[in-house]
């Protein structure tokens, strides 16, 4: 058992872990945010220079690449004067990943031989708990991850961790997400900010321990309203995809063609086209499913605005670390107006708008996390809690995100 040094004012419990005492600061505390001073022009650099390489590479620099972006991001944000250092390496992410398609080769060939040798219905089987370790995989990589990247950020000279397993982790969310599927998705808030508190009360700064208790009561509605609305989005969304089909098919007489199709499909015949019928086509179904997407996209990221920022304010009110409390005054609105505006970047400029997304995101909520009262850096002490040696290999396999 790893013991963390108590932080001053707090108390040990019964495991030997640190119990985080801190109350609401008073008025007469300073009020502070993180400042971030990154420049757009430094991002697109590095952003070119990682996308040349991993072109180079065939995508292999991209953890290398990733370590760039985090190192330049952490370095231009600071806390009461202090900047944030982040000593990852992109070998770690590297061979983190490494070990981690070696598990997945293994685990295909073994899965291969057992479904040759069995028959079809160990294989029906199979598949069915494949797909439960990848599920179960991806919780344990969240936790993981997050203790990855709380061990390579310094603040002042001390590093963050956490106690904890990320295979105990893993259980108790896939046993979540069993109950939130019996529930058809509606104890998704309670869920969420159940998988919250597991990950935050057991993070550490230093010897300064995280502390997040919250309901779920203040984020219900905003949920339910955003996933009545999101539905009828989808319907919407589903008509205007076929409006612009049928507009299609009439701007480039295409009706007799679909006809022809239909006949063929009720017959249960396959019908030969020519190549530049089997053009068109694709070219309409490509078109309907952008159309179809993108309107769901944009609806979903709407509907859900309110319950994002609910939730977001509702774990920042309710998060501590040590003698620190957090708030935040985010809206619907403003969500709105960073998920849209990255998403157009993106899409807009095939990718090249990334650091400006980036760059937004950073600024958006290092401006809207407020911090109250100060860490006094001379009562800090290191923490003792162990570093990984890899780097966030299992999440990098499912999420190979650009921070």
């Amino acid at each position: 058992m790893q013991v963390v040094p108590a932080f001053w004012g707090d108390s040990m419990n019964d495991q030997g872990g640190v119990v985080a005492t801190a109350s609401w600061p008073s008025a007469g505390q300073p009020v502070q945010k993180l400042e971030y001073d990154g420049r757009l022009g430094a991002l697109y650099w590095i952003f070119i220079k990682n996308l040349l390489l991993n072109i180079i590479t065939l995508s292999i620099y991209r953890f290398w690449g990733k370590t760039n972006l985090r190192r330049y991001a952490w370095s231009h944000t600071s806390l009461q004067g202090h900047r944030f250092e982040y000593t990852g390496r992109g070998g770690e992410l590297f061979i983190g990943f490494l070990i981690v398609v070696g598990f997945y080769v293994v685990g295909i060939v073994l899965f291969t031989v057992v479904s040759l040798a069995v028959g079809t219905e160990a294989e029906v089987i199979g598949r069915v708990l494949v797909g439960v370790l990848l599920v179960y995989f991806i919780f344990v990589a969240q936790y993981a991850a997050q203790n990855y990247r709380l061990t390579r950020t310094l603040w002042s000279g001390i590093r963050g961790g956490m106690t904890g397993s990320a295979w105990k982790y893993g259980v108790k969310a896939f046993l979540l997400s069993l109950l939130n599927l019996v529930t058809l998705n509606l104890a998704t808030p309670w869920v969420t900010l159940r998988l919250a508190e597991e990950r935050f009360n057991h993070s550490y700064f230093g010897n300064a321990k995280a502390s997040l208790q919250a309901s779920a009561k203040s984020v219900y509605l905003s949920f339910i309203l955003g996933f009545i609305f999101t539905i009828v989005g989808m319907v919407v969304a589903a008509l205007i995809a076929g409006v612009v089909a049928y507009a299609i098919i009439m701007a480039f007489d295409m009706m007799p063609l679909i006809q022809q199709l239909v006949q063929a499909t009720e017959a249960g015949v396959p019908m030969e086209m020519t190549e530049e019928q089997e053009t068109q086509v694709g070219l309409l179904i490509i078109a309907a499913v952008l159309v179809f997407y993108l309107g769901l996209t944009l609806v979903a990221v709407i509907a859900f605005a309110p319950y994002v920022a609910a939730m977001f304010r509702t774990i920042a009110n309710n998060l501590q670390l040590a003698e620190l409390r957090f708030s935040s005054e985010v809206t619907a609105w403003s969500y709105i107006k960073l998920w849209i505006g990255n998403i157009l970047l993106v899409v807009l400029t095939f990718g090249l708008g990334l650091p400006i997304a980036v760059h937004r995101s950073i600024r958006f909520f290092c401006d809207r996390v407020a911090i109250h009262g100060e860490l006094d850096v001379g009562r800090l002490q290191q923490t003792t809690l162990d570093r990984p040696k890899f780097g966030e290999g299992l999440l990098e396999a499912f999420d190979p995100g650009f921070l």
